[in-house]
């Protein structure tokens, strides 16, 4: 199961703003059977947005979008979605209720332009946002799926916990993935590579992976294995762990992920 990240924004082209929520998402993604196969910048144009969608849609069933859905005129994700799915807005009274409590929470009424946040593109399956204004959606067409989300961390990542990770996996049945790291002190990458060499060749051909995950001072081995059964992978990994451990000279402990 193969994704791809498109974030949206100048502020993030120009270097005003660090993109952080495609290291997080590629992160978790992973933990749930879904590899990251491109993470995309791209500027608030809607030629941009329709073009980044287009390629990845030939690459890949799931997008994940962040960005460019708040309430000023530069912010066009939302517009340019609709235009891409054909779709008419409606009004949700359910999120301009959600954005009208938001800002009585903080002592203000909500502006007009908050208020319009709450104008949906008809064909997606709205994901509220607890936590801000902007919701999230979640767009469906020849068995291909978008999701779009603000750029503001806090919020996407809320989204994602609270029900995107869920909806992934009902959607796409991802397999399970199991992960186990081996912290090393002392001995450097190259050293490493080389006294594990003939175990890491065989672990390969048993459908592993290996990440090498170098720090100062010490380096990381992270061993994954994508499966069906959770059980199952998880005894097959545990097996190459304590092989890798009799191989080392210098070793801590392993922990599971």
């Amino acid at each position: 199961m193969k994704a791809e990240i498109i974030t949206i924004g100048d502020e993030i082209l120009i270097g005003q703003t660090l993109d952080s929520n495609s290291a997080w998402l590629g992160e978790n993604l992973g933990l749930i059977g879904v590899r990251v196969n491109r993470i995309v910048t791209i500027s608030d144009e809607e030629s941009e947005i329709l073009s980044a969608l287009e390629e990845s849609f030939s690459r890949v069933d799931l997008v994940l979008m962040t960005g460019g859905l708040g309430p000023t005129q530069d912010d066009i994700t939302k517009k340019t979605l609709a235009k891409y799915f054909n779709s008419d807005f409606y009004y949700n009274k359910e999120v301009a209720d959600g954005i009208t409590e938001f800002f009585h929470s903080i002592g203000r009424e909500p502006l007009e332009a908050n208020l319009k946040q709450a104008e949906l593109p008809e064909k997606c399956k709205v994901i509220i946002n607890r936590k801000g204004t902007a919701s999230g959606m979640w767009f469906e067409k020849d068995g291909k799926v978008v999701m779009s989300m603000p750029g503001v961390p806090y919020e996407m990542k809320g989204l994602m916990e609270d029900s995107v990770f869920e909806k992934i996996k009902n959607t796409f049945e991802t397999p399970t993935v199991y992960n186990k790291t081996i912290l090393t002190i002392g001995v450097g990458e190259s050293t490493l590579a080389s006294q594990l060499d003939k175990w890491e060749t065989k672990l390969r051909n048993e459908g592993m992976g290996l990440a090498y995950l170098p720090s100062a001072g010490m380096v990381r081995l992270r061993v994954s294995m994508i499966g069906e059964d959770f059980e199952k992978t998880k005894r097959q990994v545990d097996q190459k762990v304590n092989e890798a451990l009799a191989c080392l000279l210098y070793t801590s402990d392993a922990a599971d992920e």
